[in-house]
């Protein structure tokens, strides 16, 4: 599966980046860790976080000042799916504006 513009780091998240996160956006640890631990896709446990960042928020200055990022967990099987990516973020989207209306 190839991917423009994405990087890939494999092991699990940095504790400082984590921790970062909780701290920024007012809710827990554990409150973060339960946003990757499962698959968005499938429900299984993931074995891959994935931190998906919107292109928009890091070429150019936001007005309110805030990077959108997307943070889910994919298990093996569901990673390996061409187009998982796009199917993830097009979930996560859903249960946001979901979850915001």
């Amino acid at each position: 599966m190839t991917y423009t513009n994405v990087r890939f780091r494999t092991g699990p998240l940095p504790e400082e980046f984590i921790a970062t996160l909780a701290e920024h956006t007012h809710t827990t640890i554990l409150e973060i860790r339960e946003m990757f631990s499962s698959c968005i896709l499938c429900e299984r446990s993931a074995t891959i976080a994935a931190v998906g960042l919107d292109r928009n928020s890091w070429l150019q200055k936001s007005r309110t000042g805030k990077m959108r990022i997307m943070l889910y967990g994919l298990c093996r099987s569901c990673s390996d799916i061409a187009d998982a990516i796009e199917q993830a973020e097009a979930i996560a989207i859903k249960d946001f504006t979901q979850s915001v209306h």
